[in-house]
Order: structure tokens, then sequence, then C-alpha cells
């Protein structure tokens, strides 16, 4: 599947992830693997997934898209929608984003770290 099929009920949505893969280019190459349920960011290995949750939650005012991140900390440096362990010392870290500017520096620093396999700076 490619991301335009991804996508072909969700022009709006498509527009706002164009939008972040644009601002998120710097990190360096990233393939994108699409499947019928999301869109996975694979950098040495994958690190982060955009999904649609008006594809499964209907009736609810909902966010076009979704950004997950697993992460081996619960992260606080986000206002993440929802943090869920996954198994021992792993956490998916879920962001709503309802427009471009939901995409923080924060947001870019987790990318970053996740992208580079590096770990958090301590502070």
């Amino acid at each position: 599947m490619e991301a335009d099929d991804f996508f072909s009920e969700y022009p709006q949505t498509k527009n706002l992830f164009e939008e972040i893969m644009h601002k998120i280019s710097y990190l360096g190459p990233i393939q994108l693997k699409t499947s019928k349920s999301q869109i996975s960011l694979i950098g040495q290995s994958a690190f982060a997934y955009f999904w649609i949750p008006g594809r499964y939650l209907k009736g609810k005012s909902v966010a076009p898209l979704v950004l997950s991140i697993p992460l081996s900390y619960h992260d606080k440096t986000v206002p993440w929608k929802e943090v869920t362990k996954i198994k021992e010392h792993w956490y998916m870290h879920h962001l709503e984003i309802w427009e471009e500017t939901s995409f923080t520096n924060s947001v870019m620093s987790v990318l970053a770290t996740v992208y580079t396999g590096g770990k958090p700076i301590e502070k």
C-alpha cells in the first residue's frame, strides 16, 4: 500500500502528515512502510508510527492524526495523550496531532533521540 492509498479518504490528514514529514526530514534518511492501519517511519529500524484514529473511533471527536513512539522510558517532556506500558521497560507514547503546531520542539527532540538510538539526556 502506498501513502496516497492510506490517506485516500482523509485528504486533510494527508496534508498534515506531509507538513510533519517535511519538518522531520532533517533527521536523515527515513523510509515509510505503509500498511492498512499505520505508516511506520524507519531509520535503522522502525522508530515511530502514524495512524488515523477516525478509522477506528467512529462518532467521536478525534484528532486527524496520531503519532506513536515506543520508548524504553516514560517520557515526561511532551504532553502525551496516553502512555501505555507495552512490555518490561517499554512504553508506547501517543500524541494527538490536531494541526502542525501540535508537533513541538519537544516532540522533535524525542524523535531525534529515537531516530539516532540515543538515550534521553538526564537533567
